[in-house]
């Protein structure tokens, strides 16, 4: 739309017709303009597809490593972790008991699901527990106030 007003260019003719060629001049192909076109789509394609085929090398990389510690185990209580990286449970390893009373060192841990589960049955872990753990058994809960009966 054609106005008069100083500030708003006049689209006319000539203006229209700058336009479309710079239109065509990017979609034709073989132009300088196409061809930077082209290698910008490119780019915008090929650049997140690399990142993404680093990103899932990476992970799989690292979650077939083998484990380096099995003299202990990290039980969770919740599947968390805090800004630190500490998580609501306990880490556990076993001991080789001897019949002399005497400590036989660590032993290293071959199932770490049945380790922690058997520290779930024991009721060693709580998820409710801030830290994953219930209370200690020498710890004194005080009773809640009963309301005195009415007079």
């Amino acid at each position: 739309m054609n106005t008069n007003d100083e500030n708003l260019p006049v689209f006319d003719e000539a203006r229209s017709a700058s336009l479309r060629a710079m239109l065509v001049d990017v979609a034709e192909i073989g132009t300088t303009q196409n061809r930077r076109f082209r290698a910008a789509q490119r780019a915008w394609t090929i650049v997140p597809a690399a990142f993404l085929v680093v990103g899932v090398s990476a992970g799989t990389f690292f979650a077939t490593q083998s484990v380096t510690d099995d003299y202990s185990v990290a039980c969770f209580a919740r599947a968390e972790l805090d800004w630190r990286g500490a998580f609501p449970g306990t880490t556990g390893s076993s001991l080789i008991g001897t019949t002399d009373g005497t400590d036989g060192g660590s032993a290293p841990i071959t199932d770490a699901v049945a380790f922690c589960s058997d520290l779930w049955a024991q009721h060693a872990l709580d998820a409710s527990s801030p830290n994953g753990t219930p209370p200690a058994p020498d710890t004194k809960i005080a009773p809640s106030p009963t309301p005195s009966p009415a007079l």
